[in-house]
């Protein structure tokens, strides 16, 4: 199935980070998650979409007119994307915004994904918007970073993002499932959810936990 015709609105009600990344592990697929610090430190529940990564550069100096890239890649994100801004763990500024996320949950974008600080979290929290960051900074991205480019690859911790990955993000964490494997990814979670509802049920009921893992082959 194109992957633009996934139903994340279902699959987010059963997906969760662990489950995705157990998933990849199956696959063959090496470590596909982002590190513990990055944390959901905005909204609640899960955050699903494909990855929609910009690249930024370094600047010392505040440009006479501001944020020009920024706005071509706040206007290009679209729904059910995940807007990723990876720094390389520099820590200048804050990557996110109470603006930032306005614009974006108009259109229906999942959620924003850093490696850095955001900021204005108290109004980005009160709206819903799911933001995964490091913590937070009331510094400006203006004069600090430029985003050159949009939709294109990236990396974070050491994980490779491409342009329609599709990132499954919650308490836990966050995990990255390649395009080529997503649709693998999808069956498999989607059966494993299953197999653990049936786990479930049997020790609810008195099954041992080892009888149960025997018969359904899920822990």
């Amino acid at each position: 199935m194109p992957h633009d015709q996934l139903n994340l609105v279902e699959l987010r009600k059963i997906f969760t980070s662990a489950l995705a990344s157990d998933c990849l592990d199956k696959l063959g697929y090496g470590r596909q998650v982002l590190n513990e610090d990055i944390n959901m430190i905005s909204g609640s529940g899960i955050m699903m979409g494909y990855a929609f990564p910009v690249r930024l550069e370094i600047v010392n100096s505040f440009p006479e007119v501001p944020y020009i890239g920024l706005l071509k890649a706040l206007d290009a994100v679209g729904k059910d994307q995940v807007y990723v801004t990876p720094t390389n763990r520099t820590g200048l500024a804050a990557l996110w915004g109470e603006l930032l996320s306005t614009a974006c949950a108009f259109k229906g974008v999942a959620g924003a994904l850093t490696d850095g600080p955001t900021r204005d979290l108290s109004r980005t929290d009160a709206m819903g918007f799911k933001v995964f960051a490091t913590g937070t900074l009331p510094v400006d991205i203006n004069g600090r970073y430029e985003v050159v480019e949009h939709n294109v690859p990236c990396e974070i911790d050491g994980v490779a993002i491409n342009p329609g990955d599709l990132i499954v993000g919650d308490s836990d964490g966050v995990t990255i499932v390649p395009v080529a494997a997503i649709d693998a990814v999808v069956e498999a979670v989607i059966e494993k959810n299953s197999g653990e509802n049936l786990f479930r049920k049997a020790v609810k009921e008195g099954m041992s936990p080892s009888a149960a893992f025997a018969k359904y082959g899920v822990l």
